[in-house]
């Protein structure tokens, strides 16, 4: 194809220079091919900013997956600059894992939220399995965001630049062709890479990455009417002999075995090819946006002359139309709103979340919020927009793909006090009424917790709920004084409580509780008093007001949590057995040991999260805790645990520089800091202190100062997070344990 280059060169240069003027007609046309190649498409950037800079601009583009996305941006009128400073500064993270800001998830869902490693739907035949890593939420939501001013442009051929983009259909096993449609949704289905993205579902087709059987599109611009094709290729080129010795290469290569074929013959058709040199760059490096430009550029560069001359020689047919770029859109007026694919949730629910009505003027930042919002609610695998042109009237859809009734969650973990475990989660919605959650969470291992819930709605928008759950775990604590001994011993703990719980908005909940706890302590050694088992049954109630504002739940950048809860217990039946004897005692027995009293107690808690700069994270925290009565055989009446670098159980407090629920407590008050140091992607050092003045449960009058400080390391894996580390806490009372201490803990908790 080179020679159709050389041939308007020699007639350029023979035809004298006044016929030019009435050629403008037959001005021959430059088409523009990108192919994919993940972050390695960032590379075409570099190319386009050469050619311009070269005086050259393409009539007509075609892209394929990345390659589709820098082509529909170019096309719409966007600079390579301006291109380049999108790739710069959007959050590639997010994108690539579905992950919105926790902040933005409604607060009863927070426990479930990126905190497992697996979570699949539960149909009434079976589990389901994700037919992609990603569903692609989030970056979806982010083409819908910059192909905003496109968004009433359903013919491709009247973008500023004509444009076309290329998907594959896995039943027919055919390539797709985008030319008209609704931009956002044809540049989706073209970077569906298989089993990273789950694909593009229609109701006759599955679409999938067009890369898969053309990855570069040149006979397509042919038959727009392209003369002469400049192509840029940053994909897989096929793997040599000596690559071919695992199996990774070997079925990588069978795989492309269509789309290699095709890009040798679609490669003939091409006049000038730029291959840029993208050694050691992988298709998922999107924090190399400027180096990866920067190699385009570099590759562009040996062909600034040529495009120079071929500019000049286009110019001698006439002067090219000018591309103007779409303008910026503010707003949209919708003339109706519709819901897709919902059947569990009623329109009236989405479009009341949604808030929004027809001929209303919507922004793109407000619709943005209100999809994040329905999509926090964790109704849904997917739920995004389109804006769709009828006549003159624009219809904004709503497309939904609900969550199954059900959802199974599961991880390992593994910490010092529960030990090496699965954590199991399953939720429910409407099983047995509308508007009803049933979640049951649960570590299994050597000890073992479980938590189960159900929480009926009251109204429409699921702010206000009747809760009932059961609660029960078995756990080791180090340190209990048991009259004159101290030892560990084993807890168990069941709860049965009823909750009425208000959302006061997205990150704030409110909520009043009844309980019935009955409680047994079974020390791990031989007292001298004999005592083997404690039971303690209390009846308590309890206000709790919470916020949790962080944008995510490990290693968080910013946010606050905090809260305040006051609550009245009553012991109202106690038993200890002695030997093989079980003496038990209820109020007003004038011998028993134990205290009936009525107890009081409040807590009041926070932690704020900043970040002075990309990399790093200071924490700021405060705990308060007051607390009357104590029992005379445990001196722990409705007691509290210190210690840990995080907080285990409902009666856990964290301090760090001691092991998870070293110490008894009845009342406490201080301040923690912590600074975290991202020192590369996921891998965190981090540096913890606290300082509080306590009063131990054995303890009459008076405080006690203790405190810590300890520095470790934290890696985010798909398994959840890793922490290891060293600290030292100081305290006059440590009796068996050192002051120097380790801790690891490993895996999402609940």
């Amino acid at each position: 194809m080179i020679l159709s280059i050389v041939l308007i060169l020699l007639f350029t240069a023979l035809m004298p220079r006044q016929m030019f003027a009435q050629q403008t007609a037959s001005r021959p046309k430059l088409g523009l091919a990108l192919s994919g190649g993940g972050a390695k498409g960032l590379a075409h950037i570099g190319v386009l900013k050469v050619m311009e800079e070269s005086g050259l601009k393409p009539d007509y583009i075609t892209g394929v997956s990345m390659g589709s996305i820098v082509g529909g941006m170019y096309a719409m009128g966007y600079s390579p600059d301006s291109i380049a400073r999108m790739f710069s500064t959007y959050d590639w993270g997010p994108a690539m894992s579905d992950r919105i800001s926790e902040n933005k998830i409604i607060f009863l869902e927070k426990r479930h939220f990126h905190n497992s490693l697996i979570s699949l739907p539960i149909t009434r035949t079976s589990i389901k399995i994700p037919s992609g890593l990603i569903s692609g939420q989030m970056i979806e939501s982010g083409l819908n965001h910059y192909f905003w001013p496109a968004a009433s442009i359903t013919d491709f051929s009247e973008l500023p630049i004509p444009f076309l983009c290329l998907a594959t259909d896995v039943v027919t096993g055919q390539r797709v062709v985008f030319r008209s449609g609704y931009l956002p949704d044809a540049i989706r289905a073209s970077i569906a890479i298989p089993t990273v993205f789950t694909p593009v579902r229609t109701d006759t087709a599955v679409l999938v990455d067009g890369g898969v059987i053309r990855n570069y599109a040149v006979s397509e611009l042919r038959e727009m009417g392209a003369d002469i094709v400049i192509g840029i290729y940053v994909s897989f080129r096929g793997y040599k002999v000596k690559d071919l010795e695992s199996a990774y290469g070997i079925v990588k290569q069978i795989g492309l075995f269509t789309s290699l074929a095709d890009y040798e013959d679609q490669k003939r058709l091409t006049d000038i090819m730029i291959e840029p040199d993208l050694a050691g760059v992988s298709t998922m490096s999107f924090n190399n946006v400027d180096s990866i430009i920067e190699k385009g550029y570099r590759a562009a560069l040996k062909y600034r002359e040529s495009f120079k001359r071929l500019a000049d020689s286009l110019d001698s047919f006439g002067p090219r139309e000018p591309v103007i770029p779409l303008p910026e859109v503010r707003y949209y007026r919708f003339n109706s709103i519709r819901v897709t694919g919902n059947v569990l949730i009623p329109d009236a629910q989405i479009i009341g979340v949604l808030d929004i009505s027809p001929g209303e003027s919507v922004d793109r930042t407000i619709l943005e919020e209100r999809i994040e919002l329905l999509y926090g609610k964790n109704w849904f695998e997917k739920i995004k927009y389109r804006i769709i042109p009828e006549g003159n009237l624009l219809t904004l859809e709503i497309e939904c793909i609900e969550r199954p009734r059900a959802m199974l969650y599961g991880s390992p973990h593994y910490d010092p006090v529960l030990s090496a475990s699965a954590v199991i989660s399953l939720s429910v919605r409407d099983l047995i009424t509308p508007r009803s959650v049933i979640n049951f969470d649960s570590f299994i291992g050597q000890f073992y917790r479980f938590r189960l819930s159900a929480i009926q709605f009251v109204d429409s928008s699921q702010k206000f709920g009747i809760e009932a759950s059961f609660f029960a775990d078995n756990t080791r604590f180090p340190l209990i004084k048991l009259k004159n001994e101290t030892g560990p011993m084993l807890s168990q703990n069941f709860n049965t409580s009823l909750a009425l719980s208000k959302r006061l908005s997205l990150n704030h909940l409110m909520t009043l509780s009844a309980s019935f706890e009955n409680q047994h302590l079974i020390p791990d050694f031989v007292t001298a008093s004999q005592i083997s088992r404690l039971s303690y049954d209390y009846l308590k109630f309890m206000y709790t007001y919470q916020a949790n504002t962080l944008d995510q739940k490990h290693f968080p950048n910013q946010g606050i949590t905090y809260g305040i809860s006051l609550a009245s217990s009553k012991l109202v039946g106690a038993a200890v057995k002695v030997a093989s004897r079980r003496y038990s005692y209820s109020p007003g027995d004038d011998e028993s040991p134990f205290s009936f009293d009525r107890i009081y107690g409040t807590r009041a808690w926070f932690n704020t999260y900043t970040s002075p700069s990309e990399k790093v994270t200071v924490n700021i925290g405060g705990e308060f805790l007051f607390s009357t009565g104590t029992d005379s055989i445990t001196k722990g009446n409705d007691f509290w645990l210190l210690g840990g670098t995080v907080a285990l159980t409902d009666r856990s407090i964290a301090a760090v520089g001691f092991h998870p629920n070293q110490i008894m407590i009845r009342n406490i008050g201080g301040v923690r800091f912590g600074t975290d140091i991202e020192i590369a992607s996921d891998l965190h050092l981090t540096f913890e202190s606290n300082l509080f003045a306590m009063t131990e449960s054995d303890r009459g009058i008076g405080f006690t100062i203790m405190g810590g400080y300890g520095i470790g390391a934290g890696y985010m894996t798909v398994a959840g997070p890793i922490r290891i580390g060293i600290m030292h806490g100081f305290y006059d009372r440590q009796l068996l344990f050192k002051n120097i201490k380790g801790f690891v803990s490993m895996g999402f908790t609940f």
